[in-house]
């Protein structure tokens, strides 16, 4: 019975140990996930969605490129390889973009490599303006006014919102290779609170996607594992320390039980006899009794000597006089 308890204690303890682990390891990787998915995916997507980026594109031209080398010189770059990366060596693509009727949206793909093998009135549209637009004409950048044929001169392009590429899903060198031929036409997304930032792809699908995916699975992981260690550290563990002395208080109980039947009885120490116990009435008998036998040898030993003077004073009385002796005492004498 005792062992049965024991191993059923111990399954306990191991089936609570491994839990308690594992909502530990959970809770740690929750929040280092998340602190990694804040810089990387969190920010660009709430930026992205504040931005409010037109999901109808519009028509770009690139007509400006510079390229700059020190930290100075470069407040930004158009792509690169990581947010965290320091900016010594970059390159600026601006772009002309005009927002095109949305009735030319009917017929057309958002893509503008189908866009040149159909001849759709986009396309026609977009060979107009790449044959008499001249990118010098303008003198002057930013918003343009409504006369004008374009909505914006020299925007910012970026191929997202934070302009980073992380290989293999975007590499700046081949995205910088598509874009960085002045003349260079595609379909882009400008950001209404923003109209100068400019980006080449945009999915917002996707981007919520993502922002759903990094924030509801670290967060409620994180706070589930914070209400599973609390509830064991205020609960659960202070139940088992307060409940583990009592047990074995009372395995010990029963082993003192158990050792008490199967052995003789032990009188205890003269210094715990108490008066009205049996020891006591037993020691005090054996004590009389010893007293008794003494009174009777001090007696036979002064009748012993009355009994030889009387025998030499009154003559051939000796014997009489040893054997009443002898025969009246109780104590050693008696047996010799």
């Amino acid at each position: 019975m005792g062992d049965e308890i024991i191993e059923e204690q111990n399954w306990k303890q191991k089936l609570l140990f491994y839990i308690t682990a594992f909502f530990v390891l959970l809770g740690i990787f929750s929040l280092f996930s998340f602190l990694f998915l804040v810089p990387f995916v969190i920010d660009p997507a709430f930026t992205t969605i504040f931005m409010e980026f037109d999901e109808k594109p519009a028509f770009c031209v690139t007509v400006k490129i510079q390229r700059l080398l020190g930290a100075s010189n470069c407040s930004w770059t158009s792509c690169r390889e990581g947010c965290t990366k320091d900016i010594y060596d970059c390159t600026q693509i601006f772009v002309t973009y005009k927002i095109l009727p949305n009735d030319t949206y009917a017929n057309t793909s958002l893509s503008w490599s189908t866009m040149a093998t159909v001849e759709s009135p986009f396309a026609r549209h977009e060979k107009a303006l790449l044959d008499d637009y001249d990118y010098e004409s303008e003198t002057f950048t930013g918003l343009q006014p409504n006369t004008s044929e374009w909505h914006y001169r020299e925007a910012r392009l970026l191929p997202n919102v934070k302009g980073c590429g992380y290989p293999p899903s975007l590499n700046c060198s081949n995205w910088l290779k598509n874009y960085t031929t002045v003349g260079t036409n595609f379909s882009c997304y400008y950001s209404k609170i923003d109209p100068g930032l400019v980006m080449s792809d945009l999915n917002m699908i996707q981007v919520y996607m993502n922002l759903v995916y990094a924030m509801c699975i670290p967060i409620p992981s994180f706070i589930v594992s914070v209400i599973y260690l609390a509830i064991a550290y205020f609960k659960i563990y202070t139940d088992d320390e307060e409940a583990a002395p009592l047990e074995k208080n009372a395995e010990d109980i029963d082993v003192e039980g158990e050792n008490e039947i199967n052995q003789t009885p032990v009188p205890p120490a003269s210094g715990g006899i108490t008066p009205g116990s049996e020891a006591f009435r037993e020691d005090l008998a054996s004590f009389g009794h010893h007293f008794k036998v003494a009174m009777v040898d001090d007696i036979s030993r002064d009748s012993l000597v009355d009994g030889v003077i009387n025998s030499v004073s009154m003559g051939g009385s000796i014997g009489k006089t040893m054997t009443t002796s002898i025969s009246t005492t109780g104590g050693p004498v008696a047996d010799i």
